[in-house]
């Protein structure tokens, strides 16, 4: 098989994260307006600065950071390639060299990013899960081997020499680990809060709530079906030894953080919804809150600490199976 280009695949590379940090970057203020908003009005009623330090907002400002780093960095890596770089005469070296502190640096923007997001997802499976420490043993283990394997890619990447490539045995091993740690992760948690929501959706019926519950299912399953399958790609070119992981691997940043704002911005446009609720409504006026909280994703999945209360015909207030979080 003819191996990619060295030079093309990061071309390539600096053209998709820039497009895709686009994206993130709408996203993520469009996210942000929604929840300070929502932040804002529950303060106003007495949560005063607690209502600002929550998982979300604090999970969506150091994605934001993370994502917008390793945004920098790539850019900053094309000029000093082809212009900074023996004077831009040699930019496949400077590609090749893995030991360089704008890549080292870079890889780390990446794992940080994949840490929180993996530690945001887990803590919203033990919520959904009415904080049941038994259902989480799994994760914890998964993400606590990620927060090992994950510097141990990067300290691997330092003892590179110049010309060296990431298919060595050294960095393969670290790679697969990071990839199998948080891939099972993923699936795990969001299969989890899957089932969650599916078993009260059938337990609430279509008639208190149900549609707001299949909604959020489908959120959880779009959201993990895209970092599910950006994570496939990459590692899939990985094993293949294709120069194509490094576009892959560079844009999985924010392709991460675009599955996490656009779980946020959707909560949020909920939650703008439920503030002002159709007058057309007749017969008994029954109260909703529905709040479907977004956590990290990779990305990616939705928390649904309150999904449904109402009342019943009679006025009694139907409980929701979830606690709400702390």
């Amino acid at each position: 098989m003819t191996q990619l280009p060295i030079i093309s695949v990061n071309l390539a590379t600096v053209a998709l994260e820039s497009l895709f940090y686009g994206i993130f970057l709408v996203l993520a203020g469009t996210s942000m307006y929604l929840h300070l908003g929502r932040a804002e009005s529950q303060a106003s009623h007495g949560n005063k600065l607690s209502a600002y330090f929550t998982p979300v907002i604090l999970g969506s400002v150091w994605i934001t950071l993370t994502v917008t780093g390793h945004w920098i960095l790539t850019v900053t890596r094309l000029f000093d390639a082809f212009v900074n770089f023996m004077g831009g005469q040699e930019a496949m070296l400077y590609y090749m060299d893995l030991a360089l502190t704008t890549e080292v640096v870079k890889t780390a923007f990446l794992i940080a990013t994949l840490i929180v997001s993996d530690v945001l997802f887990i803590y919203r499976l033990w919520t959904v899960w009415n904080y049941n420490y038994y259902v989480i043993v799994l994760p914890i283990c998964t993400v606590l081997g990620l927060c090992v394997a994950g510097p141990g890619v990067i300290y691997q990447l330092t003892r590179v020499a110049a010309g060296g490539t990431v298919f060595v045995s050294q960095l393969n091993r670290w790679i697969s680990a990071d990839y199998a740690f948080t891939f099972t992760t993923n699936v795990y948690s969001s299969c989890g809060i899957a089932w969650r929501v599916w078993r009260a959706r059938q337990r609430s019926g279509s008639r208190y709530g149900g549609g707001n519950l299949m909604r959020v299912l489908a959120t959880i399953v779009e959201s993990a079906a895209i970092y599910t399958s950006y994570t496939i790609f990459f590692f899939g070119s990985y094993q293949a030894s294709s120069n194509l992981q490094y576009t892959a691997v560079d844009t999985l940043c924010p392709v991460a953080g675009i599955a996490f704002m656009m779980i946020n911005v959707r909560v949020g446009l909920g939650w703008a919804q439920n503030a002002h609720p159709s007058a057309a409504s007749s017969g008994a006026i029954t109260s909703r809150r529905t709040v479907e909280q977004s956590f990290a994703m990779r990305p990616v999945a939705v928390d649904i600490s309150q999904v449904v209360q109402k009342e019943d015909d009679m006025g009694h207030p139907i409980k929701s199976d979830f606690k709400e979080p702390v």
